[in-house]
């Protein structure tokens, strides 16, 4: 509880006008107050239910309940309810009466400034037991965040006590080849150390724990599972698990110059939880494939599985239990492949397949058995079940697949059509665009372009754009979707490239803007906050009418414009700037504010002199593998600096990773957009106020 917010008072008193007195003491005492006066001691169980107070007043003129019914009925919404307890007289019995009632202080009805005095003082004592419940609540949170980190490591770790394991995580105990922690709980730690050094352990331990408050190593030989002996290195340091003081141990094992190699190589490759190739490893056997397959051949796919609402299981479960989940999940997907596929986990709960060898319909077949066996596996983790669904997308990689981002673009938007329509479904992309961008005219693709317009084969999707800086107000970009007559989604970046060319981009453009302003007209209604992004494609910009079109709409929907960004990408900019700054100017006068999209790509800081734009859209090709890419985390500070000289906000595209999300918050980015904050969704219903997860 911090100064600013409301506390709500009870006062028990059958002397209305008394009553009323006290609430007035009490208004003058710089808190803001919501008093619920109550004059009858039958009423006071109906007043506690019907709104739990923070401090209960109570007239001791009144005849109270007994001590049992009020510790009863206490105990049943706030057993630490601060009680001031207001008499005519303080005798020693009354004071007992009232310690015994739970009453924190008993002060006279002529002595307002003692009760003013004990009022201020329990507002006080209030606010610090709110204040230690937050700090207490922060502290369990991190200490489960410690756990999890614990649990996912990859150093073999336990907890002991007087000897005996109490915890081990699961590289320990895969270490050991032990099952569960039923089998390894309550079991001396002298059962994993060699025979022979017995002695030595047990003086080391002795000593170890006659001085406590240090950290220890030691150099010994343990055994495997099967009896074979290994030399590590043990480290003791003090800890507490569950407010028991113990030792966390983590052991070593000592590899050869070969083994290490192995296991950095197998670092480089695979994701440390699942086993699985990593997404970066995993980038370059796609790109190889893509690079070799011949162009007229379909025998590979991309399949490219979404866990369902898993930030929401994570939320409930817990860290820990979710990632055993993901584990399951991982051996799972692995098990329905072939030797020559490629497994990975892309993401924090996206996993990708490289399928060789098969045709559409094998593929198709492999991708309802893999959604039917996440559908009905259940993980048993501590005693609780989890569950969960997928949504998946496949990508068929032909001889007009230019590169394996387009590949992996493609799949992943054929995935997010899946989970857009409820999840648990497969949608496969439409490979008819790339065949007819080998092979048809101009003319065709304008009647195609100029039907799909006609029958409105339009929606828009909408990603959440959030603050770094706590700033929780709701802004979403709007996308583009395109279906063809087959009812498969079309990669919007691809058919407006084509429309661009067709000269029908701009109508497209004010498609999407008209249909923008009428949803944002409607969730402006419940919430002012709100604000979307739209891009522009590079031709509206020489469309002079623009402007005027945008005011009249503006007007027609009786839109507040403040809420209105719309995106330049900084190569059009940088080409044509004449037309820029007199639409960003255009913009100015209407209120409109304008950001530059793919910021970066051309290095041409200059254009900030020339266009006074809001936000800069970091370029996702920055973003990507930003922690392993030291020159990008140059361009990027730089950018930001940039950013703040000249008064404008940054926004960091396609975040996909956790590592890369701290570094742009230690660069000081103000707002982030991409799929690991939420994929691009029909329903504006991100939790803003929220944790990013």
């Amino acid at each position: 509880m911090t100064h600013g917010e409301i506390i709500r008072v009870l006062i028990l008193e059958e002397n209305a006008s008394e009553a009323v007195s006290l609430a007035c003491l009490l208004s003058n005492s710089d808190n803001l107050l919501q008093m619920n006066l109550v004059s009858e001691a039958s009423k006071f169980e109906t007043a506690l239910n019907d709104d739990i107070p923070d401090i209960l007043i109570w007239g001791a003129r009144i005849a109270s309940p007994e001590f049992e019914t009020t510790q009863s009925l206490l105990a049943g919404c706030n057993p630490e309810l601060p009680i001031i307890t207001i008499t005519d007289s303080c005798p020693a019995a009354a004071m007992i009466e009232a310690s015994r009632a739970g009453s924190a202080t008993l002060v006279l009805y002529d002595r307002p400034d003692e009760i003013r005095r004990a009022f201020i003082r329990e507002v006080k004592f209030l606010r610090l037991r709110k204040a230690l419940e937050k700090l207490e609540c922060k502290l369990r949170a991190a200490e489960q965040r410690c756990h999890a980190f614990i649990e996912q490591s990859s150093d073999a770790v336990a907890y002991l006590h007087d000897g005996m394991h109490v915890y081990a995580n699961r590289s320990y105990m895969d270490l050991f080849a032990i099952s569960t922690r039923k089998d390894i709980e309550g079991t001396p730690v002298l059962d994993i150390v060699d025979s022979g050094e017995h002695e030595h352990f047990r003086t080391f331990l002795s000593n170890y724990q006659q001085q406590q408050g240090t950290a220890e190593s030691l150099r010994i030989h343990c055994l495997r599972a099967g009896g074979e002996p290994f030399e590590s290195n043990m480290e003791f340091s003090p800890a507490v698990l569950d407010g028991e003081a113990c030792t966390q141990v983590i052991i070593r094992p000592r590899h050869s110059t070969a083994e290490l190699e192995a296991k950095l190589d197998a670092l480089s490759r695979n994701d440390i939880l699942t086993g699985l190739y990593n997404r970066q490893y995993f980038m370059r056997v796609l790109d190889d494939c893509v690079n070799s397959q011949p162009r007229d051949s379909g025998a590979c796919a991309l399949i490219y599985i979404l866990l369902d609402d898993f930030k929401s299981l994570r939320e409930s479960a817990g860290v820990a239990a979710s990632d055993f989940l993901l584990r399951d999940i991982a051996r799972l997907v692995e098990n329905h492949t072939d030797r020559q596929d490629s497994v990975a986990r892309f993401g924090e709960y996206a996993f990708a397949i490289l399928h060789h060898d098969s045709s559409k319909e094998k593929v198709q077949a492999l991708g309802e058995k893999l959604l039917h066996d996440i559908a009905t596996h259940v993980s048993n983790i501590d005693g609780h079940t989890l569950n969960t669904t997928g949504s998946i997308g496949i990508c068929a990689i032909t001889g007009h697949s230019s590169n394996a981002q387009d590949v992996l673009s493609r799949a992943d938007l054929a995935c997010e059509v899946a989970r857009s329509a409820g999840g648990n479904r497969i949608h496969t992309h439409s490979i008819a665009v790339d065949e007819h961008l080998s092979g048809e005219d101009d003319r065709h693709w304008h009647e195609v372009i100029r039907k799909t317009i006609d029958e409105n084969r339009f929606y828009l999707v909408y990603q959440p754009i959030v603050s770094l800086k706590g700033d929780r107000g709701k802004r979403y970009e709007v996308l583009l979707r395109v279906v063809d007559e087959q009812g498969h989604v079309i990669l919007p970046g691809q058919f407006l490239a084509i429309a661009e060319q067709a000269g029908l981009s701009g109508e497209i453009d004010r498609w999407i803007i008209n249909c923008a302003f009428k949803q944002l007209a409607k969730m402006r209604e419940n919430n002012r906050e709100i604000s979307f992004f739209i891009k522009l494609s590079n031709t509206t910009l020489t469309d002079s009418k623009l402007p005027d079109w945008i005011n009249l709409r503006l007007e027609h929907y009786r839109l507040v414009s403040d809420g209105i960004i719309f995106e330049i990408p900084e190569l059009t900019a940088a080409g044509d700037l004449k037309n820029s700054m007199v639409f960003v100017r255009s913009m100015e006068k209407i209120h409109c504010k304008v950001a530059i999209e793919h910021y970066g790509r051309s290095n041409q800081p200059q254009l900030l002199n020339h266009l006074p734009v809001d936000f800069l859209k970091i370029d996702s090709g920055l973003i990507r593998n930003l922690a392993s890419k030291e020159e990008n985390q140059a361009q990027v500070k730089g950018i930001v600096r940039t950013a703040s000289e000249h008064g404008k906000k940054c926004i960091a595209e396609r975040v996909e990773e956790a590592c890369d999300l701290a570094l742009l918050w230690q660069y000081g980015v103000d707002f982030i957009q991409g799929n690991f904050v939420q994929e691009p969704s029909k329903q504006l219903d991100y939790d803003f106020a929220g944790e990013i997860a």
